[in-house]
């Protein structure tokens, strides 16, 4: 978590430092829904997470490189939930930090395709199975994803009206309730709007 909140940190105050350098620099705002959707299969046990709709919200930082491009760092907090699935009942709450550094390139004044690297880091993972103890519920659930991953998506901007479609993926295969083999692929799709001051 400390990595993270260092890395955040370094990416806005070199954003910061270089504003009075270049020739447009906006601070904003977004919400909105996101879909999670799961690929979980294991060789050991028998149970699926269901895919499900959830929210997040954050901050960003846009900065031009020019007349087509520009780079957008970003913090998003996002929650989902999870039902979980065939050999076992129960749920799954995740509580997200995403992190993406997104480049971007103008198509037209108003729309801008974006892709870039997206740090993440899990955080208040928890559950209850059906018919188990206090003590297992309460235990820590065990959800690893890969510090990195990618985002692509296209983002419109109306005025300081900023809508965005984004498409968040993993390069390597997420720990879920401790199982590593078989298929744990994680991915998410969002639709926001923000407000650029």
């Amino acid at each position: 978590m400390k990595k993270i909140a260092l890395i955040v940190a370094m990416l806005f105050v070199t954003t910061y430092a270089s504003a009075g350098l270049k020739e447009k620099f906006e601070f904003g705002v977004k919400a909105g829904l996101g879909y999670q959707a799961n690929d979980i299969k294991t060789a050991i046990a028998d149970f699926s997470l269901s895919s499900n709709a959830g929210w997040f919200a954050g901050a960003l930082v846009n900065l031009d490189l020019g007349k087509k491009f520009s780079i957008q760092p970003e913090a998003v907090f996002s929650h989902y939930k999870f039902n979980i699935e065939n050999a076992i009942d129960g749920y799954m709450k995740v509580n997200q930090i995403e992190i993406p550094v997104m480049v971007g390139y103008d198509i037209t004044n108003m729309l801008t395709v974006q892709v870039g690297p997206r740090f993440c880091v899990m955080e208040d993972v928890n559950g209850m199975v059906e018919g188990a103890s206090d003590l297992v519920n309460g235990a820590a659930w065990n959800w690893n994803s890969p510090l990195l991953g990618y985002a692509i998506g296209l983002e419109a901007n109306i005025w300081k009206i900023v809508i965005s479609a984004r498409y968040n993926g993993e390069f390597k295969k997420a720990e879920v309730l401790g199982f590593t083999t078989g298929t744990n692929r994680i991915s998410n799709f969002q639709l926001g709007v923000g407000y650029c001051f």
